[in-house]
């Protein structure tokens, strides 16, 4: 890494910290962890989980991803305008490392599914702690156009939808 884009990622984790963005202090400049993260809003005793997500890179998921293109005024996807939506409310948000999956090595796809895997359990963790994480926190196994046609035509008019 150049000392300017060192300069660079530094300034955009001051800029977080202004906003009332936290990332974990694990997380950070040549951290490399590969991994499951939360996003979390929390207030006084209060700690609520609004995403799940995975990467090979946690530091750069969050500072060329999502961090960043929140501070930059992006508001397209529900991790964006939960942060706008938390941080007015008063809350401060916080990134948390929630799973560190290394490689093992034996296969891209295996090592993939792993990192895939410990993502869709801390999701189903989160909710049978009875959260709702967001709409965009679907699991990557499941093909939603099929699956939730059926689900719907199985289930949907049960519960009234």
């Amino acid at each position: 890494m150049t000392d300017k884009e060192e300069k660079e990622f530094l300034k955009r984790i001051s800029n977080a910290k202004s906003h009332k963005i936290f990332v974990e202090d694990g997380i950070k400049l040549n951290s490399c962890i590969r991994g499951v993260y939360g996003f979390f809003a929390k207030k006084e005793n209060e700690e609520i989980p609004f995403y799940i997500g995975k990467s090979n890179n946690i530091f750069t998921r969050m500072f060329c991803g999502h961090i960043y293109d929140y501070l930059r005024g992006v508001r397209k996807t529900d991790v964006q305008k939960n942060i706008e939506s938390f941080l007015s409310k008063g809350y401060e948000i916080h990134v948390k490392i929630l799973k560190v999956v290394e490689y093992k090595g034996d296969s891209f796809i295996q090592d993939a599914n792993r990192l895939a895997l410990a993502e869709l359990n801390e999701i189903v963790n989160q909710q049978n702690r009875g959260f709702c994480i967001t709409e965009d926190q679907l699991s990557e196994a499941v093909k939603k156009r099929y699956e939730k046609k059926e689900w719907d035509n199985k289930y949907g008019r049960k519960i009234g939808i």
